[in-house]
């Protein structure tokens, strides 16, 4: 950015001091004047802005970049926590998939259920986050499958027992690789590498065993049951959130959770919610 560029908080009419909310109330006012006025240039510059400033991580890069050191003249600079939370967020940045609160402990933001019963505290990741996602998990689990299956059919002589030895690859399979990473974490392979995670919709704390099960449910007992059409049923009860803005898929729907941006460490059920 050269001397005469205007920062990301001149393009949304922001200050460097101004909180998470503030902020978001500035790029929605700015994206609407920007789009208001047909101007793409403007409306690409707004959104570019707020991919940065609405990721505490990326914020805190940008304002070093700049040359700001507290958030604007006369603020007090952001409370960052203690170096080891510091480290923890860099390794969350790098690949552990957690976002880990400033205090070092599961916090919760204040939850305000939106228009699709995701919290607006809780921010929605991109549908193209969602895919690549997806995309990682599908590939992780085909490859698994073939791999397993080619191991069965050399040990094992006859159909049937080729057959339920397929079904049982499978369960193991979305047990290992979805249910309890999601159980323990919220994040699948596929989650972890995009930095976003599966929450409960109504208090954003990880979700039960019971809503992990729901979740899930669907492709356990169509693939085996439907073979091929099974299949399709799973790719399409699992990407089902392409088809509707607030990015709800149907397996949300039925286990009443919500996938979002890991920004934070979710507590277990019934912990600080």
């Amino acid at each position: 950015m050269t001397v005469a560029d205007p920062s990301h908080y001149d393009v949304i009419g922001a200050d460097p001091g101004a909180a998470k909310a503030d902020l978001k109330a500035a790029y929605a006012a700015a994206l609407e004047q920007a789009q208001a006025a047909g101007d793409t240039e403007a409306t690409a510059a707004v959104r570019r802005a707020w991919q940065v400033l609405s990721d505490p991580v990326q914020r805190q890069r940008y304002d070093d970049e700049i040359g700001l050191t507290g958030r604007g003249a006369g603020s007090a600079p952001t409370p960052r926590g203690t170096p080891a939370d510091a480290a923890d967020a860099g390794a969350a940045e790098e690949g552990a998939g957690d976002a880990v609160a400033a205090t070092g402990g599961p916090v919760v933001p204040s939850v305000v259920p939106g228009p699709s019963g995701v919290p607006e505290a809780l921010e929605q990741p991109t549908i193209g986050r969602r895919m690549t996602a997806s995309l990682i998990d599908v590939v992780t689990l085909l490859a698994g499958y073939v791999a397993l299956t080619a191991v069965a059919y050399a040990g094992l002589s006859g159909d049937t027992a080729r057959y339920v030895a397929l079904i049982v690859l499978f369960e193991v399979l979305v047990i290992g690789l979805f249910v309890v990473p999601t159980i323990r974490t919220g994040q699948t392979l596929g989650k972890r590498f995009t930095y976003i995670m599966c929450v409960d919709r109504g208090s954003g704390s990880l979700p039960t065993v019971a809503q992990v099960v729901r979740r899930y449910l669907v492709p356990m007992v169509a693939v085996p049951a439907l073979l091929q059409m099974g299949a399709f049923l799973a790719l399409f009860f699992g990407l089902s959130y392409t088809m509707g803005r607030d990015q709800v898929s149907l397996a949300d729907r039925l286990a009443r959770t919500a996938v979002v941006v890991a920004r934070y460490q979710p507590p277990r059920p019934g912990r600080g919610a």
